[in-house]
């Protein structure tokens, strides 16, 4: 393993996905949400990664740090070419599988979506110990410290989240078989943003203010929408199912700035740590939307000796994650 050179940037966003984002300089602008009045310019290859983010454990002792950045890899070589195509408003048809999957892998590979995982173990963790602790199946807490469980903190093993990418994944196919996609080319004078959680789906009949991330009714509406480059967004919606069903991948034309600015709106407010612009232009946007992302919530309902437990997406405040301390074996 060691004579193989060991990747350290793992790209959460892929440099492939951010070069169509870049300016004449080669960089975008990054508006991290804790500091959106300063915009950060990066070569993609500079920005949105962390270290070792996808390495796993190793049953012999070590990590293994490249296995899931070759297959990203794998999968990311396509789109560029994928993208020239789309702006050529060429049949991709015959590639759409590739083109759905990379989309299902910015859903899931991201810090919004792991971090979310992991949160809910934790919960699910904190839920037990409590459940035990009225079956009195746990030492009773010190006096004064009745409420000591509720003060617990619980870390997750990170290779946890990596282990519900797949299953995501798939719910992400399942949820595509249900809509029809478009291609829509911006003709106005304001270019799409994209973030560090690009993919985007909610209940469109819902006014904006009171709706949920990832939130949708089986029966109701879905916009799903992806930003694949400052002048070209995947849109899925129910009403363009039929249509897709019989000719493939769809192309219109949008040169409503409105349209243009709600989407983007919906951009700012489902990226997790940062949105990400080709040009300056829509701060005023990115920092109206800073305060709040896409975060996992949950709450418990005592119902006599049971407890109902209930997670779910909703635009929250970050929380830093506890950081995973690994046996000195280097096991979980």
């Amino acid at each position: 393993m060691n004579s193989i050179q060991q990747k350290k940037r793992h790209h959460f966003v892929p440099k492939a996905y951010l070069k169509a984002f870049t300016n004449k300089d080669g960089q975008v602008l990054v508006y991290r949400k804790d500091n959106p009045g300063r915009a950060l310019p990066a070569k993609p290859d500079t920005t949105q990664f962390e270290r070792y983010y996808y390495s796993q454990p190793l049953p012999e002792g070590g990590q293994d740090n490249n296995t899931l950045e070759d297959i990203f890899c794998e999968v990311e070589s396509a789109w560029p070419a994928l993208v020239e195509r789309l702006a050529r408003k060429e049949s991709i048809n015959d590639e759409i599988d590739h083109f759905i999957q990379f989309v299902a892998l910015q859903r899931a590979r991201v810090p919004a979506a792991r971090d979310a995982f992991e949160a809910a173990l934790a919960a699910t963790v904190k839920e037990t110990m409590k459940a035990l602790a009225r079956n009195g199946k746990l030492p009773a807490p010190p006096p004064g410290f009745e409420d000591i469980l509720d003060k617990i903190d619980v870390s997750i093993d990170p290779h946890q989240s990596i282990h519900a990418m797949p299953g995501l994944i798939n719910k992400i196919g399942e949820l595509f078989d249900t809509v029809g996609i478009a291609i829509i080319h911006n003709t106005s004078n304001m270019p799409f943003l994209t973030s560090d959680n690009p993919v985007a789906w909610y209940d469109p009949s819902i006014p904006i203010e009171s709706q949920n991330p990832y939130a949708i009714s089986p029966d109701g509406p879905i916009a799903i929408q992806f930003p694949i480059s400052p002048q070209m967004m995947l849109f899925g919606a129910k009403e363009y199912r039929e249509r897709y069903c019989a000719e493939g991948l769809l192309h219109g034309e949008i040169p409503d700035v409105e349209w243009v600015r709600s989407v983007n709106t919906q951009t700012c407010r489902f990226g997790y740590g940062a949105v990400i612009a080709q040009q300056p232009g829509q701060e005023e946007m990115i920092q109206a939307h800073s305060a709040l992302s896409p975060v996992f919530d949950h709450s418990s309902l005592e119902l006599g000796a049971k407890t109902l437990s209930i997670g779910r997406f909703v635009f929250g405040a970050r929380v830093a994650k506890l950081k995973w301390i690994p046996h000195k074996d280097g096991s979980a």
